[in-house]
């Protein structure tokens, strides 16, 4: 799972190289999870379009986060708007105009909650699967996937097409949390920020739960799922419709 170096999207990556239980491994460049693309470079875009050959861009957002911030157009890739939330979600889906106004630590939403209701919610899970849809019947080239900072929509999504492809839950939850590492710069900046302005340690901190990968989030809804179905399997079969014909098919075009 390669870091892909863009200047304007620091959590950029490949999920190629990540293996499976039994042995195969995700072909490069064709899988790639993001934060959002609007503060690519000119140089960023060349990058998607001669490395990756870009063919299909999942933007998760909310129709209000795309008009605060487009994704840059990348020529040649299809791009399309699968909300994992309705706008009555907003507050909760780190909206720009809330993310740097929590008062106190009661006005920040508990993030647990937030994955459970992805799993759950049929609405949520409806969106999940037309872009699991999208990312498995991808032909050609890369399919990228992002929401904003890239680790709570998109780390869903990301581990369940790595579960839908057969890779242990430890590697999963591995590539869920290298948003840390990845975006480690930026989320500093932000704490250092936030103390400057006299916020006190403890409410910065529980401030950065809302910009960091942290495995209790993912946690809480996989067990949710467990809980609800039975296993990852069934959630995949039962809550998204996926079948094993289109598992397999997917798996023989992406895995080597």
């Amino acid at each position: 799972m390669g870091k892909i170096q863009l200047t304007g999207a620091d959590n950029a990556r490949d999920l190629g190289g990540i293996r499976t239980a039994d042995g195969a491994v995700i072909r490069k460049g064709y899988l790639i999870r993001s934060n959002r693309l609007s503060r690519i470079t000119k140089k960023d875009i060349q990058i998607l379009k001669d490395q990756y050959h870009l063919h299909k861009i999942i933007d998760l957002r909310t129709p209000m986060e795309v008009e605060q911030e487009e994704d840059k157009k990348i020529t040649g890739a299809v791009y399309l708007n699968i909300p994992f939330f309705v706008e009555s979600m907003v507050g909760i889906s780190h909206e720009k105009g809330n993310r740097h106004k929590m008062g106190h630590l009661e006005d920040i939403p508990k993030m647990e909650d937030l994955y459970v209701m992805i799993v759950e919610n049929p609405f949520c899970q409806k969106q999940m699967e037309k872009a699991l849809r999208q990312i498995m019947t991808t032909k050609d080239g890369a399919v990228l996937w992002h929401c904003t900072e890239g680790k709570d929509r998109c780390g869903l999504l990301s581990a369940m097409t790595l579960f839908l492809l057969g890779v242990p839950e430890e590697d999963v939850i591995e590539d869920y949390l290298k948003t840390n590492t990845f975006a480690a710069k930026r989320i500093d900046k932000m704490y250092q920020k936030w103390r400057s302005l006299g916020i006190s340690k403890g409410r910065a901190e529980g401030m950065l739960g809302l910009f960091m990968a942290k495995e209790e989030y993912i946690e809480a809804a996989l067990d949710s799922v467990r809980k609800t179905y039975g296993s990852i399997d069934l959630f995949l079969r039962d809550a998204l419709e996926i079948s094993d014909d289109e598992k397999e098919s997917f798996r023989e075009k992406v895995l080597r």
